[in-house]
């Protein structure tokens, strides 16, 4: 079935993801071919609670993320009870992408337990259930009592969010030496300024480090820092005037 096509106005801040609400019918029919599916057809396809909903703007992968009343023993998890990607992405980058999507719209308070997700090895046609997950950074932490579903386990903490940081910095300088190359200088410039974005976050989650509220920092480093990103950008500052003109389309 051809999903309904929806536009990203985000500018593709959570990849190729997009949020949606859990009345998104085109989700609905997507979500009616995955195997957890209970009553294929009914219009409601979350569980009660709180739901974040994700799909690509085709409608060719969806996503959801829920936390609620849980009766699996687990007493905080955020949990993806449902992915479904029939679109030419790598699903281990969509998840990347989900998760960090999850971070950003619930990440106030992060669950003691992290993101978890139950895979049936018995309705899935790898040879190694949970693949993509485990791709994405997951872990098999065991197997659920009754169903014998596959548990997978991925710890949430602000560090989750500085690697993403750190490697959109890397991707927007490989970009703007890239563009500059090419005499994209628009685009050279978007990229920079995305970057310093990305440094200001990182300011401060560096800030929160010194607070004591985060593990240690050394592997989260640009390869490059801000002023040598600034550096290679500045003979083309004047230009800056019309960069929110330019909607370039990437990812990493």
């Amino acid at each position: 079935m051809q999903g309904q096509l929806i536009l990203d106005l985000t500018g593709g801040k959570y990849g190729p993801w997009i949020v949606t609400d859990k009345g998104d019918q085109t989700v609905r029919s997507l979500m009616d071919e995955h195997y957890s599916r209970q009553k294929v057809g009914a219009r409601q396809f979350c569980r009660p609670g709180h739901n974040l909903v994700l799909r690509t703007a085709d409608g060719s992968a969806a996503w959801i993320s829920w936390r609620g009343i849980r009766d699996d023993g687990i007493e905080d998890a955020w949990e993806c009870t449902a992915f479904r990607n029939t679109s030419g992405e790598v699903s281990s980058d969509l998840i990347h992408w989900a998760v960090y999507a999850t971070i950003c719209e619930w990440g106030n308070v992060f669950p003691v337990a992290g993101m978890i997700t139950y895979v049936d090895a018995k309705k899935v046609a790898s040879e190694v259930p949970g693949y993509c997950f485990i791709r994405a950074g997951f872990k098999k932490k065991g197997v659920s009592k009754h169903r014998k579903l596959l548990l997978f386990h991925l710890p949430i903490t602000k560090n989750y969010l500085a690697k993403r940081a750190v490697e959109t910095i890397n991707y927007c300088q490989q970009q703007i030496c890239l563009a500059l190359d090419s005499g994209e200088f628009y685009e050279a410039i978007w990229f920079q300024q995305y970057a310093q974005k990305q440094y200001e976050w990182i300011s401060h989650l560096q800030s929160m480090i010194l607070a004591g509220q985060m593990s240690a920092w050394k592997n989260y480093v640009p390869h490059m820092d801000l002023g040598e990103l600034e550096e290679l950008i500045s003979p083309y500052e004047g230009l800056g005037e019309v960069i929110e003109e330019i909607d370039p389309v990437w990812g990493y």
